[in-house]
Formats: structure tokens, sequence, C-alpha cells
């Protein structure tokens, strides 16, 4: 796992590189896709790019991005590409953005490298190894929360804004960061609209750093491993099958 680690390592730097570069040049070009995404130059630049490294160090496995058509593999290995996670953002030039990198094989999701290149953070899990969060040169162990109380539990929510207005919730960008370093106790997200590039890196980093993650036909949720079952009972709820996470949310108390 560890070389597998090293490689993807270094190719996400790699293609960090590139995608920070773009996002302090020019604007890039951009088209619409058919399912109505936004798709830039720079997404298929990033791709490319790691493609090739990929074809190279391992050219036995899968390959499977975003932006490009599938690479079918004899290893039984896969990985997969989100050059640009979070192209809006890129787009608008905020610096929440991030490439991120996946693998799998035959046990499931086995490795994940979630760089943000204009923040300077890069966070890298594999099975069985641990979660890390490197900072420049700095290396820190990735632990979620330990938090037992949804009465006090600090919780990011995607989605819709309206979902937000009548509900305490932490607002900001990077919200798997904020997860698996305990900032956060809880990410929810709508399931409608996010693919397999989208959700690849996540249940590695997030298990990894001691967390759980659940993904329903309507919402994923990724929490703290204490309040994971907590927030499952509550987003199950028939009375909120419309609106889940507003009605949850709703019982968390307002700061003083």
């Amino acid at each position: 796992m560890w070389t597998d680690m090293r490689l993807a390592l270094r190719i996400a730097h790699q293609a960090a590189q590139m995608a920070r570069l773009a996002f302090t040049s020019d604007t890039p070009h951009t088209r619409y896709k058919d399912d109505g995404s936004v798709v830039t130059s720079t997404d298929l630049a990033v791709e490319d790019l790691v493609r090739r490294r990929l074809a190279e160090a391992v050219p036995n496995d899968g390959v499977a991005g975003e932006e490009r058509p599938e690479r079918k593999g004899t290893s039984g290995r896969r990985w997969l590409i989100d050059p640009i996670s979070g192209t809006a953002d890129f787009v608008r030039r905020q610096p929440t953005y991030s490439v991120d990198l996946a693998m799998e094989d035959s046990k499931g999701p086995a490795l994940a490298v979630s760089a943000l290149p204009s923040l300077g953070i890069t966070m890298a899990a594999g099975r069985g190894i641990g979660c890390r969060v490197f900072t420049g040169d700095h290396e820190e162990i990735a632990r979620v929360s330990t938090r037992d109380s949804l009465e006090d539990a600090r919780v990011f929510v995607h989605g819709k804004e309206k979902l937000m207005t009548r509900c305490v919730v932490v607002t900001g960008g990077v919200s798997v960061l904020r997860l698996v370093t305990g900032d956060v106790d809880a990410v929810i997200a709508p399931r409608a609209g996010l693919d397999e590039f989208d959700l690849a890196c996540l249940p590695v980093l997030v298990e990894e750093a001691g967390g759980r993650v659940t993904t329903t036909d309507r919402f994923v949720l990724a929490s703290n491993l204490v309040l994971h079952e907590a927030f499952l009972a509550e987003l199950s709820r028939p009375t909120w099958e419309s609106n889940p996470v507003s009605t949850l949310l709703q019982s968390v108390p307002r700061p003083s």
C-alpha cells in the first residue's frame, strides 16, 4: 500500500501544480457538458497528465476519469480521477477546489489522495495505514472528532441555501478536510448530482480517519463513528423524507 501511496502522492503533486498554475492565470476556456455541468480546459489537461503517469507506472491497472473514456485493466485494480473537483469554485476563483485520485481493488476502495492546490494542503489515506494531512513539509495524522451528542454537533451541509437558513450549521469550504481533522462532526449532502468520481476519495479518507460514510439514494452522510447511527436514524425518519436535512438541523441550538 505504501508503494501505491507514494505513487499517488507524486502524481497528485504534479497534477496539483498544473491546476494551481492554471488557477492563477487567465480565465480557463469552459464549456457545458450534456448533463449541464461545466468542464474547463484545465480539467482535461489535468486528467490527461494523470492518465499518462498512471500508464507509465501501472500499465495493467484500469483507469476511469470524469472527462475521458475508461481504460480497462487486467490487474483487478482501478484508478478514479476527478481532475478538478469543484469546477464551479475553480471557475469562480475560489481556492476550495481539489484534484482527487483514488484507487479501488477487489476488496473495494483502497487509497485516496485529495490535493487542494491553492491552499497547499493534501489529504491522503490508504486502507489500513491511516489518514494524513500534508501542509507543506508538515505531516499530521488526521482523526475525526469524538463528540457524542447531536445537540451540540457541528454539521456541514451541502445543498440548497434554504436548507441552511433555519439551521445552525458550519459554513465555508473544504468540508471533508474539516471532518477528518475533527473541526466538524458530520458532512451531509444530497445524493442527486454526485457521481462515483465525486465520492471516490470519501470512504477511504473518512474511514481511515476513524469515521464512517453511508450513501443512500437520497443523501450522503459522513461523520464521526460515535454519532453516525444517530444521524442515520434522524435522516431516515419517514416524516423527514421530503426534507431530511433541514428538519434534522432545526434541533441544533443556535450559538449564543
